[in-house]
């Protein structure tokens, strides 16, 4: 089984979950970046609401690939970015280790997509995963796939039998034209459920659908979260809400 996914900026625990659940995880890194979108910014939790963080990033055509994007060149706003994080979770239990990661990331790399991919890495490995990763642009893909169609020949690359697909791309693959692809090829296609655990947060009201990164400055315990919830979408197939008060 594997899932695919374009490598998006500190992403949410769901993203994790699906890296969890799989044998391989693919990055999405060579179709058409998107403005305004997940793989550049993310929310995180401020004054008991969510508020977006944002990568700046250098000018480019319309049809720049995501592997090739590239991150502006100014210290400013990484400055910015990691002050807003010192605010916000100074007080955490894990600040300094995260903290450092981020502020190596942000100094360290140019290029967007090996930013992202390095902090998805990072964090996988802090929450105990041990999945391979593969970059799509490594594999040798048709220029004009697309959609349904590169999906497939990612599958059939590396030896799939089953695609885990996030809920938001059954708009184009539940379409008869997708599942008849899927079907000759012998792939079962996975839609991906969970159930959104509640964990210890700063403030007061809990705040689902956070990048990762909230769950790693707060949790002493973030690995047992995502086993525990990762059983719990097995098992139920997702929904509903789980709290944890795992601190010893």
């Amino acid at each position: 089984k594997i899932a695919i996914m374009q490598p998006t900026f500190c992403p949410w625990i769901g993203y994790f979950m699906m890296i969890a659940r799989v044998d391989a995880f693919v990055f999405l890194d060579c179709v058409q970046f998107e403005k305004q979108s997940w793989q550049s910014r993310n929310k995180i939790k401020v004054d008991d609401k969510a508020f977006l963080i944002s990568l700046h990033l250098q000018k480019a055509p319309l049809s720049t690939l995501i592997k090739d994007m590239r991150l502006c060149g100014k210290d400013r706003w990484k400055k910015v970015l990691l002050r807003t994080l010192w605010q916000n979770y100074q007080k955490s239990p894990n600040f300094k280790e995260i903290y450092e990661i981020l502020d190596y990331a942000l100094f360290h790399f140019e290029n967007l997509s090996k930013l992202n991919i390095f902090l998805i890495q990072k964090f996988a490995h802090i929450l105990g995963l041990q999945t391979p990763f593969i970059t799509a642009s490594s594999l040798p893909l048709s220029p004009f796939a697309k959609r349904e169609s590169l999906l497939l020949e990612i599958c059939n690359n590396l030896k799939a039998s089953k695609y885990l697909s996030p809920e938001g791309s059954r708009i184009y693959l539940d379409k008869v034209k997708a599942r008849a692809l899927f079907e000759n090829a012998g792939i079962d296609i996975e839609y991906f459920t969970m159930n959104h655990p509640i964990y210890h947060q700063q403030g007061k009201d809990f705040v689902e659908y956070l990048s990762i990164i909230d769950l790693l400055f707060n949790e002493t315990k973030a690995p047992q979260i995502l086993t525990q919830t990762a059983l719990s979408a097995d098992s139920t197939g997702g929904g509903g809400k789980l709290f944890y008060s795992l601190r010893a």
